[in-house]
């Protein structure tokens, strides 16, 4: 069956209009034109569409399922043709993206910021996602690319590098290690150790470092959110391990930060499909944020290590 968009819409608008003329004036063609794509269209389905006198235009039974069905379908090829073209114009269109929320809630909204004060005319659309659900959403299409701290290596998504960041330890204000510039990883023995759970993608390389060091704890609390974590160690319940990022939301007053020695760092990266490329406003939106200024903060001690 070889049916084209120009029959349909010339059906669509005889069928709304109920005229031929009206039809044609609306989609700026003759009216021998719009004739011509009805009847090629009737003749392509073997259906007559219209009963026609000299006086009106009515919609046979089977004009009239046709109409109900197809209106709304012109409306939706169209609408996409209209996002494929704002797609390929970097300066605008919708951009969809996925990160996991104790992201979502702290560094990125700033780095969004900038984006848009590059790009204005692009909307930037942000999905909260578990760390495996927002590498799924990748694969799937779903959104242009991901952010995510320290994703798995992986054959079919091609990972840049963010920004680092590395990990401090959360103490009660009162807790002798307080008072310290710096903390060791072994000085957390016997510590009750709270961080974010593997939604966020922290834990393995948490759960690697205390390896490393032999760190020997009396229990490892993994939490959803830096908030619960601060508000743990402020009741004296722990001692966090968190990215030095996690208090640009906000230090609980009873509890401090302190660097880790040696230097364990986290990354965030964008993540894409490597078997397909970007749109060029997507690829706009992931080359100003690998073009933006990260405030990297300063290691108190010279010796580091990325585990």
């Amino acid at each position: 069956m070889n049916i084209s968009l120009p029959q349909l819409k010339a059906f669509a608008a005889v069928a709304r209009h109920k005229s031929f003329t009206r039809a044609a004036a609306e989609l700026g063609l003759t009216q021998s034109a719009v004739s011509r794509s009805v009847r090629e269209l009737e003749e392509e389905i073997d259906q007559r569409l219209f009963d026609r006198t000299t006086r009106q235009v009515e919609l046979t039974e089977a004009g009239l399922h046709l109409s109900q069905r197809i209106c709304h379908l012109i409306e939706e090829v169209e609408q996409t043709l209209r996002d494929s073209q704002s797609a390929s114009r970097p300066c605008q269109g919708l951009v969809q993206i996925a990160s996991d929320p104790v992201l979502s809630s702290m560094s990125l909204p700033a780095w969004l910021a900038g984006c848009r004060q590059a790009w204005p005319a692009i909307s930037i659309h942000l999905k909260d996602r578990s760390q495996e659900s927002v590498l799924q959403s990748v694969r799937s299409g779903e959104v242009d690319f991901g952010i995510a701290t320290d994703p798995h290596a992986a054959d079919d998504l091609y990972c840049e590098p963010l920004c680092t960041d590395p990990y401090h330890a959360v103490l009660p204000a009162q807790h002798p290690l307080a008072a310290r510039d710096s903390v060791g990883w072994g000085e957390l023995s016997d510590a009750s150790v709270l961080t974010l759970d593997q939604q966020c993608g922290m834990q393995p390389a948490v759960e690697k470092a205390l390896s490393s060091y032999h760190v020997r704890t009396s229990s490892l609390q993994l939490l959803g959110h830096f908030a619960a974590v601060f508000g743990m160690v402020a009741l004296g319940l722990g001692i966090g391990v968190v990215p030095s990022r996690a208090q640009a939301g906000g230090l609980n007053p009873a509890a401090v930060m302190r660097p880790l020695r040696p230097q364990v760092t986290s990354t965030v990266m964008l993540v894409r499909r490597k078997s397909r490329s970007l749109k060029p406003n997507a690829a706009a939106i992931w080359d100003a944020l690998r073009g933006l200024e990260y405030e990297q903060p300063t290691a108190t001690r010279q010796e580091t290590t990325k585990v």
